[in-house]
């Protein structure tokens, strides 16, 4: 099979030929793989890898730092802050094994009226070159192409301060919504053009989300669903307009809104954070595997950085033969391999799904 044969089968919960994979990497880990795989040249580690799934999207147009956190930095203080798009200012942490882009700054945690909004600076869908996305589904014609959309929740609670942001939708909602359907527009109009862009050679869109903690929602359910949910439904219709599918991307125990996700046409949930509360891979695969798909699986909070490549593997094992019975799994991380995962344990997740480097 193509790998987009495979992944397109997958998320139809039928039975493939093998489980598909997909690759998240610091680009730390990249380039320990391609030196330890002794790539040549215009090699890449994800064909050595058999990954299935390949990424495309617009350029910026201007120049931006090199450091970001999900947007383009337009801006570095002299304090060393970085201010993406919206404005929400980052800080470089270092760490022993790399470093990372910490929140540093809300620009609108003092906001206390609509009005307010109206003067904000607010990105616009013409800040990006949509021009290249058709010749880059194109160069990967036998991949299952998808694109990326961030979230409205995450990027309002960016602007706002968390805090402010989840008190604004219990007591004062209709600032929150203003504020949401600001951030929304902006969303569904840049998915848009690139939908467009891509004239039909795009298989899937995901919305990038982060609603779930270790424990549980961020917010109660029906929290949720009161103002969350329709926003979601609205940007899933927009994909579903031009027949693509939708991944719907959040970190952490997001059981109590499955049901919710299927309702409004999701067909595939990532990265299923198995460590947190009720993301286990059995119940998940026994309750929700006849409705949606689903894509990760693979600890990187202990097992990646912490086991051996034998407990990687047979880990990588079950999941296969769990969540992906019957189809409806992609195997990858449950989030990206950082710089403390061992080249081998990065291995071992790819050779339990082709069985060697070589196939695939």
């Amino acid at each position: 099979m193509t790998s987009k044969e495979r992944v397109q089968m997958a998320i139809a919960r039928a039975q493939p030929d093998r489980v598909p994979v997909d690759y998240y990497a610091r680009a730390e880990v990249t380039a320990q793989l391609a030196q330890h795989l002794k790539l040549k040249p215009g090699e890449w580690v994800e064909e050595r890898l058999g990954v299935d799934l390949r990424g495309v999207g617009p350029a910026f147009k201007a120049s931006v730092s090199p450091l970001c956190y999900a947007d383009p930095t337009v801006e570095v203080t002299p304090e060393g802050i970085y201010r993406d798009i919206w404005g929400v200012g980052f800080k470089r942490n270092e760490t022993r094994v790399g470093s990372y882009m910490e929140l540093a700054t809300s620009p609108l945690r003092g906001l206390s009226s609509q009005e307010e909004l109206e003067d904000y600076p607010w990105p616009t869908a013409d800040l990006w070159d949509y021009s290249t996305i058709a010749e880059q589904a194109e160069a990967n014609a036998g991949y299952w192409v998808w694109a990326h959309s961030r979230g409205t929740f995450e990027i309002s609670w960016f602007l706002r301060g968390f805090n402010e942001f989840l008190l604004d939708l219990m007591t004062a909602p209709e600032l929150a919504c203003a504020l949401m359907d600001r951030v929304q527009a902006y969303l569904v109009e840049r998915t848009r053009r690139i939908l467009e862009a891509g004239r039909g050679l795009i298989d899937m869109v995901e919305y990038n989300d982060d609603v779930g903690a270790q424990g549980g929602l961020l917010m109660h359910p029906d929290l949720w669903r009161r103002y969350l949910k329709p926003r979601l439904a609205a940007f899933v219709g927009l994909c579903k307009d031009y027949g693509v599918t939708v991944r719907y991307h959040s970190c952490g125990s997001v059981r109590a809104i499955i049901p919710d996700l299927i309702a409004v046409g999701v067909d595939l949930l990532t990265p299923v954070q198995t460590s947190a509360a009720g993301m286990d891979p059995e119940g998940l695969k026994r309750d929700f595997g006849d409705h949606i798909a689903f894509h990760g699986g693979l600890d990187t909070q202990e097992l990646l950085p912490q086991g051996t490549a034998a407990e990687v593997r047979a880990e990588a094992e079950r999941l296969i033969g769990t969540l992906g019975r019957g189809g409806g799994f992609i195997l990858a991380p449950s989030h990206v391999f950082q710089a403390d995962v061992p080249v081998e344990n990065v291995l071992a997740v790819y050779e339990a799904a082709l069985g060697s480097l070589d196939a695939g």
